[in-house]
């Protein structure tokens, strides 16, 4: 049987404060097999493939953060906050042209004041290292 909306949201919600006081204490891998449980009953939760994916980053499985990153991206595709779940991923595996790619995506469903003055940045940096 399923949960009611605000039983499942209640839930959600006490995991991820588990997650992160597991994670606060460097018990990464049960931070996230406690978010992984939780997927499998709330599959279509993107903020917690995000939590999974900000612990993988931080302890440096990169290609699995992209993953899950990918994954909230998927389920959430104009949440900003997803985006910058993927954009550090990414940053951190230095791929510099999906880290682009990943600000043009966001970008062209919905208007991202961060990711507008980062681009911007960038292609002055590019146009200055070009005249030089």
């Amino acid at each position: 049987m399923h949960q009611t909306t605000a039983n499942g949201n209640a839930r959600v919600i006490a995991g991820i404060q588990q997650a992160a006081e597991l994670h606060a204490k460097r018990e990464t891998d049960a931070a996230i097999q406690t978010l992984s449980a939780l997927i499998k009953e709330f599959p279509a939760t993107a903020a917690l493939h995000g939590y999974i994916a900000m612990f993988l980053s931080g302890s440096g499985r990169l290609n699995e953060a992209i993953d899950h990153a990918q994954r909230a991206v998927h389920l959430s595709p104009k949440s900003e906050t997803t985006s910058f779940v993927l954009f550090e991923a990414l940053c951190n595996a230095g791929q510099n042209v999906e880290v682009l790619d990943e600000m043009k995506r966001l970008l062209a469903l919905r208007p991202s004041e961060e990711y507008s003055k980062l681009i911007e940045a960038w292609d002055l940096s590019e146009s200055e290292s070009t005249i030089k």
